[in-house]
């Protein structure tokens, strides 16, 4: 995730080579692993089991609206500008187009600019979730 494009890549190597050698704090690539708990919990929120272990992660709520995964392009601009966002994809991203859609009701909260958070926003080439779904799968599978 890290090396998605060559301008990323080299903001890694170049925070990396700035950090100053410390016997406590080695230097370091992310500051978070690729592969958590919390990240699957990210991706999966409108899935149960997820939804209430994304509750319990929060102490009992959910978490603030505005860090919720809500759209794909916001996931997808997060991923190329933040360095801070090392989100691999989890498998249900090619199988299951259920943890796009908010089929539980679940009140996940507004977020500042007033939008409600429900189903994920799809990008405008996907028609529904079950489409998204087929159509990331196939350029997988053609890859």
């Amino acid at each position: 995730v890290g090396a998605l494009n060559a301008e990323r890549l080299a903001q890694v190597l170049e925070r990396y080579e700035q950090m100053a050698e410390d016997a406590d704090l080695p230097r370091f690539h992310y500051g978070s692993h690729y592969s958590s708990a919390g990240a699957t919990l990210y991706w999966l929120l409108r899935l149960e089991p997820f939804t209430s272990y994304s509750i319990d992660l929060q102490s009992g709520r959910f978490d603030h609206a505005d860090r919720l995964f809500y759209s794909l392009a916001e996931a997808w601009s997060s991923c190329n500008t933040s360095l801070a966002d090392v989100k691999e994809l989890v498998p249900e991203f090619f199988y299951l187009p259920d943890f796009l859609v908010n089929a539980g009701g679940f009140d996940l909260g507004v977020r500042q600019d007033a939008k409600l958070v429900g189903d994920v926003l799809l990008p405008p080439w996907a028609s529904s979730a079950s489409h998204f779904v087929a159509l990331h799968r196939r350029g997988l599978e053609a890859a």
